[in-house]
């Protein structure tokens, strides 16, 4: 068996030098030959484990050459050897081939000289440690693995000292002699105070929490602009639906001014939709951006330096302040609503229909003056009407209550297997008249109203005088005494 060289890597499953080091998910490195061997004897549905973490890992479907080379043995074994050799790891940002002349110990990273300018005028990468290459080379084959994490612990101008204290104002750590020189009328933190590491911890921890609330308010708002592009589509569709049912009633003359009709609805609702789709583009950005920010905020917790975490605080409290500056406000959107007219073919263009913008979705529940329920003075119920994925109804009654009028209703459903159970919303009712659409009776409440499953909404109890409805004559019923009441809905 060979013996192992304890300053030499080598290949824990063959115990020698590395021929072609690969490293797998879990960050050993191996001989490739080897983990092929490996791999064959216990590889089950392309999926295998390290041999010594046991970490399951996926096979690559072109061979476990895909897997990336650890170029840092294959520098190290050549020194260790007494090589003398010119390789020198080549930069791991640009990826131009060109040769590292920088590391930086906070990154892990081999740069070269234009990377590193842009990499030190990174906010975020201000107070890392830069090493040169060789130096760094140097400390690996000495032995000093271990010591590169302090390296971030220690004073920027005195690297063989500890830092004492942090300056909050110039947000860098420092030593006790560079604090008296340079930061002692300045803010600062005790990096030596009794529980400072925990309290700041818990304080980013705290901040990073702030984030992710920030992060499920928008992916809520996003949920609610998807609900909003949907019942816009669902708005032109009825009102598509609409217009092909006037123009088959009024034969092919009308049709194409139906069909401009038409284009003038996909418009608007291309329009409106745009609108949705453009602020959920802005949010699906700024939700990835936070994403990214809790997961850098998660390596800084979980790293052995305090100081990174103290630089990572005040980018944190700008990017809560930042995203706390973003309104959650639905957009103004337009609905489109085909209304239908009387076939008179003198006024085609005219009785076709006029396309109207309303500010929410529109639907319209039938009745008969003769029910049974509605007789009695019961309430008769409608069916459901689907309004950002909450199902909606009206409900009508016989008033006679200082006189005899109908009662409507709007109101809220409980929706099947969900846990919504109210919503805030706007709303216009109109009892339609058959004759002249014109004459149709209509009520805004342009308050918003709480509606919530378990009440009876809003609405009004003595909406129409029932002798006027229940008047042929009027035209607010049709020859078998069915109303009809039209209800638009705004969401706010």
């Amino acid at each position: 068996m060979a013996t192992v060289n304890p300053n030499k890597p080598v290949c824990s499953i063959c115990l020698n030098d590395f021929k072609q080091p690969k490293i797998i998910d879990c960050g050993h490195t191996f001989c490739l030959t080897c983990l092929e061997d490996y791999i064959n004897k216990v590889s089950s549905n392309n999926m295998s484990h390290c041999p010594l973490c046991r970490h399951d890992f996926h096979i690559p479907e072109c061979g476990l050459g895909e897997f990336k080379s650890n170029l840092d043995i294959d520098i190290e074994q050549e020194l260790l050897s007494g090589i003398n050799t010119d390789k020198i790891p080549p930069c791991e940002v640009c990826k131009t081939g060109v040769n590292s002349e920088f590391k930086c110990e906070d990154c892990e990273q081999y740069l070269c000289s234009s990377c590193r300018k842009m990499h030190d005028a990174l906010r975020s990468c201000h107070n890392h440690v830069i090493v040169a290459t060789a130096e760094a080379l140097k400390d690996r084959l000495e032995g000093n693995h271990e010591t590169t994490p302090t390296l971030r612990d220690v004073c920027p101008d005195y690297r063989n000292k500890k830092v004492r204290s942090y300056c909050k104002d110039c947000s860098i750590a420092v030593c006790a002699d560079c604090f008296v020189t340079n930061h002692s009328s300045h803010k600062f933190v005790d990096l030596l105070a009794k529980d400072i590491d925990i309290q700041t911890r818990e304080e980013l921890k705290s901040l990073q929490d702030s984030i992710e609330n920030k992060i499920s308010q928008f992916e809520q708002f996003c949920e609610t602009l998807t609900k909003v592009k949907t019942d816009i589509d669902h708005s032109a569709k009825e009102s598509c639906e609409a217009v092909d049912k006037q123009i088959e009633q009024i034969r092919s003359e009308i049709k194409e001014i139906g069909e401009k009709i038409k284009v003038k609805i996909q418009k608007s609702r291309d329009e409106e939709i745009d609108k949705a789709e453009t602020l959920m583009g802005e949010m699906e950005v700024l939700i990835a951006d936070l994403k990214a920010s809790v997961k850098c905020t998660e390596d800084v917790i979980e790293d052995k330096s305090l100081i990174q975490v103290l630089n990572r605080i005040p980018q944190v409290e700008g990017e809560i302040e930042e995203s706390s500056l973003q309104r959650l406000n639905i957009p103004d959107v337009k609905y489109t609503w085909f209304e239908q007219s009387v076939i008179d073919k003198t006024f085609s263009e005219k009785q076709v229909g006029t396309l109207e913008n309303r500010i929410g979705p529109t639907f319209i529940t039938s009745f008969n003056l003769d029910d049974v329920n509605i007789q009695n003075g019961k309430r008769l119920y409608g069916e459901y009407h689907y309004v950002q994925g909450l199902p909606w109804s009206i409900d009508v009654r016989k008033n006679n209550e200082g006189g005899s009028y109908l009662s409507i209703y709007l109101k809220l459903n409980k929706p099947e297997e969900s846990t919504v159970d109210n919503c805030n919303a706007k709303c216009v009712i109109s009892l339609l008249n058959m004759n002249d659409k014109s004459l149709s009776y209509e009520r805004t409440d342009s308050k918003v109203h709480k509606f919530i499953t378990s009440n009876t909404g809003c609405g009004w109890n003595k909406f129409f005088n029932w002798s006027e409805l229940s008047n042929q004559s009027r035209g607010f019923i049709d020859r078998k005494n069915n109303f009809f009441v039209s209800s638009t809905v705004q969401i706010v």
